[in-house]
């Protein structure tokens, strides 16, 4: 425990509930839209080699997007963008800003002609497994022309993240996936049947919802102040700052998407249908973090920006350990969840249309092995907040590039067994070596030796996840899961599951007097 002293303020504490809250509400219709796309897409596609197509086609794009934007550029650019702005003043922030979109323009519109012009090269580099299929390659090769546009438009957003989370507007970025989702969703029932390869049409319907996304951040762009007129950046101060801070990151976040490279080309020579099980699962893992965890990380780093800019350590170690708990009083009780009723869930929301009965076999398997990663997943997240915000990259780079080196190969090599959930219990290992490996280092500085993280807490939320994890195991032994969403008393053992585990779960630790749900509760009633 730490002394009242670390304790962080109840108003910091509130504001990050509150923007966490803005951002968990978006992100939940987002994410249960990007559920409906995914059923969509099997229902119609099935798991078959048309949707490992488009699954590989829209893997590059997207590899290049956390490349450009959201894995180095969101990251470098808040806490330079908070720097400023506290020590200069707005003007100054907004016009490093607007350079900063020049930047991104530029290079995302480089990129993205040459993605096009070397798809087939980028096509074999991500599935050399599908050169043995003609007709598959070539499809990916014409769903990712079509797709890489969405490069420049996603970059865009990330950007218009970056500078509205500095000025603690959350809604808007958090809001954007949702059009995303909305524009394939609406291709695949406006657009592919109009198409002589219907599968075209969600790749229109990509670029749709791209155009859309920016749409959606001008009006809150606007009320900051935000110029939206590119502004020339050469031999720009600040600029320099940034490119050097990016350096270190961007050779990073290269080295985690040549890893992805390699499991997706591992993925391309097992079976067809095996590459879209692994999306499938990852997509319910990402589900989970992106509710739980990524909102309050999003909705923390601006706070934890602010406090490195001004260096109390005080507020830095009381917003981390604030951040930390509250992230995992869901994380673990909602890994355990997945772990436990992974073939209900797959179950429930992919067993109808073309997905068969083995495809759920399958992707619960993978997705119990992702299940595994979760908690580490969403430390690292925030972890890595931290070392950005204190303007130190080349820590997280140089522990990522181990950890990758270890993924990959233990990916490999267990692969050579159980074939797609070899490859995603490879990534569960090397994920929780990032995270022991970061921790080890975040105390290698000197004040945050002093107590940030609350083992009470962590210890609770596990002895409750356990008798969770009974009732949930005890429940889903009632269910016939074989026959899927279209039995009616199916519906009800997996809501009484879901509604009565979380019940459970809280239940235990108001009972225990965990510190961080007593907080909330006292929220809500407030």
């Amino acid at each position: 425990m730490t002394s009242n002293s670390e304790k962080i303020p109840t108003e910091e504490s509130y504001r990050i509930l509150k923007h966490a809250g803005s951002v968990t509400i978006f992100t939940s219709i987002s994410r249960i839209l990007g559920a409906v796309r995914d059923l969509v897409i099997a229902h119609v596609f099935g798991a078959g080699w048309i949707t490992d197509a488009f699954v590989q086609a829209f893997t590059i794009p997207n590899v290049l997007r956390r490349l450009t934007a959201e894995g180095s550029m969101t990251l470098a650019f808040l806490p330079l963008y908070t720097e400023i702005r506290e020590h200069k003043d707005r003007e100054s922030a907004r016009k490093f800003a607007a350079k900063t979109l020049t930047l991104i323009l530029a290079a995302t519109t480089i990129l993205s002609g040459l993605g096009i012009i070397f798809s087939p090269q980028l096509v074999f580099l991500f599935a050399a497994g599908f050169a043995s299929s003609p007709e598959k390659f070539e499809l990916t090769v014409l769903l990712t022309r079509v797709m890489f546009p969405y490069l420049i438009f996603v970059s865009l957003v990330a950007w218009a993240m970056g500078v509205l989370n500095a000025e603690e507007r959350f809604a808007a970025p958090a809001a954007a996936p949702i059009l995303l989702n909305i524009g394939i969703i609406g291709a695949a029932f406006g657009i592919s049947p109009l198409l002589e390869k219907p599968i075209i049409g969600i790749g229109i319907g990509v670029l749709l919802g791209g155009i859309a996304q920016i749409m959606l951040q001008i009006p809150s762009l606007r009320k900051v102040g935000q110029s939206l007129k590119p502004i020339l950046f050469f031999n720009d101060e600040n600029i320099q700052r940034l490119l050097k801070l990016l350096g270190p990151s961007l050779l990073g976040v290269a080295v985690y998407q040549i890893n992805i490279v390699v499991l997706r080309n591992l993925a391309s020579f097992m079976p067809s249908g095996q590459v879209t099980h692994y999306y499938n699962a990852s997509r319910l893992s990402e589900f989970t973090l992106g509710i739980f965890a990524f909102a309050l990380t999003t909705a923390s780093f601006p706070e934890l920006s602010r406090h490195t800019a001004s260096e109390n350590w005080e507020k830095i170690r009381s917003t981390l350990r604030f951040t930390i708990s509250t992230t995992l009083l869901f994380v673990i009780p909602a890994s355990v969840g997945l772990a436990i009723a992974a073939e209900p869930i797959v179950a429930m929301l992919y067993f109808h249309g073309a997905y068969a009965w083995s495809d759920v076999k399958s992707t619960s398997l993978t997705l119990q092995a992702f299940a595994l990663s979760m908690p580490a997943a969403a430390i690292i997240r925030l972890q890595t907040s931290v070392f950005y915000s204190l303007k130190n990259t080349r820590t997280p780079v140089q522990v990522s590039l181990f950890s990758i080196l270890l993924t990959g190969l233990l990916g490999w090599w267990l692969s050579q067994s159980l074939e797609i959930l070899g490859l995603a219990l490879g990534l569960a290992a090397g994920t929780w070596f990032q995270c022991g490996l970061l921790t080890l280092l975040l105390l290698k500085e000197t004040e945050l030796r002093k107590r940030w993280f609350s083992l009470r807490s962590s210890l609770l939320y596990l002895l409750a996840s356990s008798c969770m994890a009974g009732f949930t195991w005890f429940t889903s032994g009632y269910g016939i899961w074989d026959k899927g969403p279209f039995l009616f008393y199916n519906w009800l053992v997996f809501l009484s599951l879901l509604v009565g585990s979380a019940f459970l779960y809280v239940l235990l630790l108001a009972i225990l007097r965990e510190e961080q749900i007593l907080e909330i509760i006292n929220r809500l009633r407030s």
